[in-house]
């Protein structure tokens, strides 16, 4: 049971120590990191369109939530750029940015709630099918609402498949291959450590769950279905979008589609 304790203790507090007995980042005065990870400049950008709520075709959220499901099976069709805005918008869009930190910083009121306002996460799209759009890896940048073609990927969705479980899964994932597009949130754990010390990573697991239920509920709204995993390879998802696997890693994964 000592591994069971652990971990459940994990669940209960953040960090087990005397209260007092660590200091933040923050409370040490160390300035915070930035809210988009940086870039490299030669990057195509996509500009992405206006959200419009015009494009809901459910608005009653009680009709939303009661048909909230998982689902992997998708039409055979591109999603558009103007769905694609809409469901970044819902998940991590920036509604305000706000002084912070004794106004040498800043922090993003979002769509989704985050301890502290730090929105740890970074937002990967696997797209396989997106009118306009190359297939590959993007990130997508919520402060400016654009994508950036991170780099193309071949056989991305003998790849995904893959990611899901490896070899003894193949048939069973071939849905996640066929997906339009696949959300890969990453974490960068220090924009949390910087001001909950060991505190942070249950404050930032909560915080992706609530980024996914904004996700399945945005495509419920637009005829869209979603299904995301947590359980898959690691390192093959973390290889997928170039990321070390250390200072950030993929959290959660969700395929999204268009329903059947």
């Amino acid at each position: 049971m000592d591994s069971f304790d652990n971990n459940r203790a994990f669940m209960k507090s953040g960090c087990d120590l005397p209260e007092r007995e660590y200091v933040s980042d923050q409370e040490k005065g160390i300035a915070p990191p930035p809210v988009e990870k940086p870039i490299d400049s030669s990057l195509k950008t996509i500009e992405l369109p206006k959200v419009d709520k015009s494009i809901v075709k459910h608005s009653d959220l009680y009709h939303c939530i009661d048909n909230r499901r998982s689902r992997r099976n998708y039409k055979d069709v591109s999603v558009t750029l103007e769905e694609l805005s809409f469901l970044l918008w819902a998940t991590q869009g920036v509604q305000k940015i706000v002084p912070a930190y004794k106004k040498t910083g800043f922090i993003t009121q979002r769509t989704v709630p985050s301890g502290g306002g730090r929105q740890a996460f970074e937002t990967y799209l696997a797209i396989n099918a997106v009118e306009g759009l190359e297939k590959g890896i993007y990130l997508y940048r919520p402060v400016e609402h654009k994508l950036v073609f991170c780099h193309p990927e071949e056989e991305l969705a003998q790849k995904l498949i893959y990611a899901y479980g490896g070899e003894n899964y193949q048939d069973e994932a071939r849905w996640l291959g066929k997906a339009p597009v696949v959300f890969l949130w990453t974490c960068i754990p220090y924009r949390g450590e910087w001001r909950y010390n060991c505190e942070a990573y249950r404050v930032m697991l909560l915080d992706i769950g609530h980024v996914c239920q904004n996700l399945y509920l945005a495509c419920e709204g637009i005829g869209f279905g979603a299904c995301a995993i947590a359980g898959y390879l690691q390192i093959a998802f973390d290889e997928l979008v170039r990321v070390d696997g250390q200072d950030e890693y993929v959290v959660y994964v969700s395929a999204v589609g268009s329903l059947e």
